[in-house]
């Protein structure tokens, strides 16, 4: 269903910058459980709702009332899994991770695990496909002794996220399984973040917030990723090319990649 990730460099200020897109991050029913992550004082915490719901969702509707400068929210429409634990975003310390679909992994499922250290698999509390990639992924930073390093460059990110795409793609084939298209993802330390697209069409705009004299303060800095709904780009909006991660940086800065590791 939806994904959106967002970063700013005023946290008092993203639901101001947020108001004026607040229908394109509403999840239409029927929602089978939603969640929000964000940062807070180098610390990631959770909102979650395993609870159906026929109604839309505003999956950015917790922000009125929390001042972060970086969130993702998920809300998904599967089943499959129920609870708590099953219900996106994931995060491990100061990470946090959303992916759109389930793709089928129980064949190598397995043979993932032993990519993943014991400590990282001791954090392991759903079932779901997403929260076992994002383990892939930090196994992956922490063949490089990176995931506890604050300051580690988007670059360094992005090359996890890329090498973990290749190895469950890897892994799939192994097993003699159709490799499995990755929804989109979004990854964040709280200090950097990346963003793929790998399925959905995702959609990039920039956030800006007025002054008293209701002109642009280019104070603020501001940056929105969505996926899912309609897959047309919105007025104000980017589409993201396939194939393609979105880097944003600590101060803000913007660019695309390939995913190449």
């Amino acid at each position: 269903m939806k994904l959106f990730a967002c970063m700013c460099n005023q946290p008092q200020r993203l639901w101001a910058a947020l108001a004026p897109v607040r229908t394109v991050l509403l999840a239409q029913p029927p929602v089978s459980r939603w969640g929000l992550a964000y940062s807070q004082g180098g610390d990631v915490l959770l909102v979650r709702t395993p609870k159906a719901s026929a109604n839309p969702v505003e999956m950015a509707g917790p922000l009125a009332e929390i001042p972060t400068d970086c969130a993702i929210g998920q809300a998904v429409n599967d089943d499959r899994y129920g609870g708590t634990d099953n219900t996106p975003p994931f995060r491990f310390r100061r990470w946090m991770f959303a992916q759109q679909g389930n793709p089928e992994l129980d064949g190598t499922a397995p043979r993932l695990l032993e990519h993943i250290p014991e400590y990282l698999r001791r954090n392991l509390k759903g079932r779901t496909p997403g929260e076992l990639i994002f383990h892939v992924f930090l196994a992956m930073l922490h063949d490089e002794g990176s995931v506890d390093d604050p300051n580690l460059p988007v670059g360094a990110t992005r090359r996890a996220l890329a090498a973990t795409v290749k190895l469950v793609a890897a892994e799939q084939a192994k097993a003699g399984v159709p490799v499995a298209a990755l929804g989109n993802i979004a990854v964040s330390n709280g200090r950097s973040m990346v963003v793929t697209r790998l399925a959905q069409p995702l959609r990039l705009r920039r956030l800006w917030v007025n002054n008293d004299k209701n002109e642009r303060d280019d104070s603020f800095r501001g940056v929105l990723l969505v996926s899912g709904g309609d897959g047309d780009p919105k007025e104000g909006f980017e589409d993201v090319p396939p194939d393609r991660a979105v880097l944003i940086t600590r101060d803000l800065q913007v660019s695309l990649s390939d995913l190449n590791p």
